[in-house]
């Protein structure tokens, strides 16, 4: 007896761990592509909420190459709202760590704000860049909030899908159709109903359609004005053969959108070095409110500076929060 109740602890740790309950479930009766299909169409209907991304990987250069290879892990988190695709709010904040060339972690934490007016950048830690970029550059720029004003109309044509339609230019509208109408996903099969970040989610195991992503690659960029090449095409065709995918896919069942992707990818082009990355990318808070907090006292960033033309001096503006 006292082994089992060591099997249902180990269980419950694992459980908790993973955010993610051990249940089963049952399968809906609707086709697991179809399931998937709604889902991802749905997603690109979001027009606001929380988005998380972890990222764990490592970058294996080819023979020769300097540096021969790098190693991440970290997290991008934060807000995003495109009910007007002409005036997006967004923030984004960057923690995490890395190492080249197997040499001592250093940290990386970067964070982004967005609102109608401005961008506000604050560069916390960098990491060390060589002798390519002076430590004493860096440091000039680092630790302080940064504002730079956004020009009027720099929103304009952005490939955003979310939003009301009577705002969206005609090639974004044929964007959203495109997404709508491309199954990423092949080999379906529902694995249960599990408890992703507080929501009752369908567990879907699957991998990347690398036929339906090369089609929507190509008719992307032909909404864009611009026809791949034949060239540009066989190099698609190579990436996306070296590629391995498996995915993990959660679809919360009280809206039926896709929560959270989950995948381990494996990108290895002969004699052109490798990338292996354990990647997941969550949604919560779907289509609620959003505030950008403007932070009190950023620098107005002056691009001189990065030419010597002017060093950091200090000087603040106050901009009246959202």
């Amino acid at each position: 007896m006292k082994k089992l109740w060591n099997v249902v602890a180990l269980l419950a740790v694992l459980a908790m761990a993973t955010g993610c309950s051990l249940t089963g479930g049952t399968e809906p009766a609707k086709p697991a592509e179809d399931v998937i299909k709604e889902a991802m169409t749905n997603l690109s209907k979001v027009t606001s909420g929380n988005y998380e991304l972890a990222m764990k990987g490592d970058v294996v250069g080819a023979e020769g190459q300097v540096p021969a290879n790098a190693s991440f892990d970290g997290t991008i988190g934060g807000l995003f709202d495109s009910k007007d695709p002409k005036k997006p709010q967004f923030t984004m904040k960057l923690d995490g760590t890395m190492s080249i060339d197997k040499a001592e972690s250093q940290d990386v934490e970067v964070e982004l704000r967005l609102n109608q007016t401005d961008v506000y950048v604050n560069l916390a830690k960098l990491p060390d860049l060589g002798e390519s970029v002076p430590k004493e550059m860096v440091a000039a720029f680092t630790g302080k909030w940064w504002q730079i004003a956004i020009p009027a109309g720099a929103f304009e044509g952005l490939p955003v899908t979310g939003g009301d339609e009577a705002t969206m230019t005609p090639e974004q509208k044929a964007l959203k159709t495109l997404i709508e109408n491309t199954k990423f996903f092949k080999d379906l099969k529902f694995e249960g109903n599990e408890s992703v970040g507080g929501s009752d989610c369908l567990h879907y195991v699957g991998s990347l359609d690398k036929v339906a992503i090369k089609t929507f690659v190509t008719e992307a960029a032909k909404l864009q004005g611009q026809v791949m090449s034949e060239t540009e095409l066989k190099d698609l065709d190579s990436l996306l053969g070296a590629t391995e995918a498996p995915a993990d896919l959660w679809v919360d069942s009280s809206n039926m959108t896709m929560k959270k992707i989950g995948t381990k990818l494996t990108i290895a082009p002969e004699g052109a070095g490798s990338l292996t990355l354990d990647f997941s990318f969550m949604v919560s808070d779907v289509n609620k409110a959003v505030t950008v907090e403007v932070p009190a006292g950023a620098t107005i960033f002056d691009p001189a500076m990065l030419f010597g033309g002017a060093m950091p001096t200090g000087a603040t503006t106050e901009v009246p929060a959202l």
